[in-house]
């Protein structure tokens, strides 16, 4: 494969000359920030197989979401005791909504009332914080794309009565974006094309932006990981957050079960004895339909609701993940500065998962919960369905 390294430093700087200083100043600055090398690495490596092998895997622990006292009396008292706190990842944009700002700002039409999901979601921190007699602390990773529009509206609409010091707001790590031939692309005359690097990101963020620090300070015990777009994820929820204490894990996530083998998500499993995401070319049939106690245990699928304690967002803070390959589609300038608008998918992406921190972690549990449970936005249709939820 070529080395591509001098070739996109040159390629980059084709309009230099056509620039102001103030332009120059700012592509000088991206140009700066850039590891060709690392890049160059990453673009390689993304053509290399995964190997696994099957006979190093078996099954984590699932409990389902049923009512349990014990868990919800413990679940309850750690957030009563100011030990439990929230991250939103919203560092992307609702581009396929038409929608060009982050997600949470997206409105709902619930009860005759225009909402956004940032609004709905800290309703349900008042609600647990009116129970509990406390003051759950929000963390919202944001991304260069974003950042500025999030923190505008939190603003507008006056944090919406949530004490401002309760609320962090800070932003992720980026990468550029390439073409499938590893060239990197500029967005205009003056500035490369990036783009944020998955919501793998979010430990080291964290650590970046000296939130840690301040998880600690405030006695956080517990942090929830969740996605913007499912607003019907329960965000402070008693049980789940019990059955994981009682059960002496330090990390859990909400699954809900694969129907079939069509169905292309990973799912989870132990590999090596360390908590994985198994890929869907490896899952057989044999495995999808493999039981332990009449119980299928290889088709828990990943719905972007994690439960982690400091210590473990601690050590994934410090661990380096490995990138994942996304081809997406992206507009750029070409070489004879005419904006290039793709019908399709015509550059690759490259993104850490916040799933890959997990086989760093002893063990994990997961924590089945219904498939009404999970009903994210995506496309326009994902809309409807959510206000009929509501609105029934």
């Amino acid at each position: 494969m070529v080395d591509l390294t001098r070739y996109n430093q040159t390629q980059l700087l084709r309009y230099y000359s056509e620039l102001s200083d103030s332009e120059k100043k700012l592509l000088d600055s991206q140009l700066n920030i850039i590891d060709f090398d690392f890049m160059n690495n990453i673009y390689k490596n993304s053509y290399i197989d995964e190997e696994i092998d099957l006979k190093k895997i078996s099954p984590l622990k699932i409990i389902d979401d049923l009512y349990n006292t014990q868990y919800f009396e413990t679940g309850k008292k750690l957030v009563q005791n100011g030990e439990y706190a929230l991250l939103l990842l919203a560092g992307g944009l609702g581009s396929r909504l038409g929608f060009n700002r982050s997600k949470g700002c997206l409105k709902l039409n619930i009860n005759g009332k225009k909402i956004s999901l940032f609004e709905l979601y800290i309703n349900e921190l008042k609600k647990a914080n009116k129970e509990c007699n406390t003051l759950i602390k929000l963390y919202i990773m944001a991304s260069d794309y974003n950042y500025k529009d999030i923190i505008n509206f939190f603003e507008e609409n006056n944090y919406f009565n949530y004490p401002r010091k309760s609320i962090k707001i800070f932003v992720q790590g980026k990468l550029p974006i390439l073409d499938i031939n590893g060239k990197l692309l500029l967005k205009n005359k003056n500035e490369i094309l990036f783009g944020p690097n998955g919501n793998g990101d979010v430990f080291e963020s964290l650590k970046n932006n000296n939130l840690i620090n301040d998880m600690k300070e405030n006695n956080i015990k517990y942090v929830l990981f969740s996605i913007i777009d499912n607003p019907l994820n329960n965000l402070v929820d008693y049980n789940f957050i019990g059955a994981t204490i009682e059960n002496n894990y330090s990390l859990s996530s909400k699954t809900i079960t694969k129907e079939s083998n069509e169905d292309k998500d990973y799912v989870f499993c132990k590999y090596d004895n360390k908590p994985f995401m198994l890929p869907s070319q490896y899952i057989s049939q044999d495995i999808s339909d493999y039981k332990i106690d009449d119980k299928y245990v290889y088709r828990e699928k990943n719905i972007a609701n994690h439960l982690i304690s400091i210590e473990e967002i601690e050590k994934f803070s410090n661990v380096e993940l490995k990138y994942h390959r996304a081809y997406k589609k992206n507009s750029y300038i070409n070489d004879d500065n005419i904006l290039v608008n793709p019908n399709n998918p015509n550059t690759f992406k490259f993104e850490k998962y916040i799933f890959d921190a997990f086989n760093y972690a002893d063990d994990m549990l997961l924590y089945r919960v219904k498939k009404d449970k999970y009903m994210p936005i995506k496309i326009r249709e994902d809309i409807i369905k959510i206000e009929n939820y509501f609105n029934k």
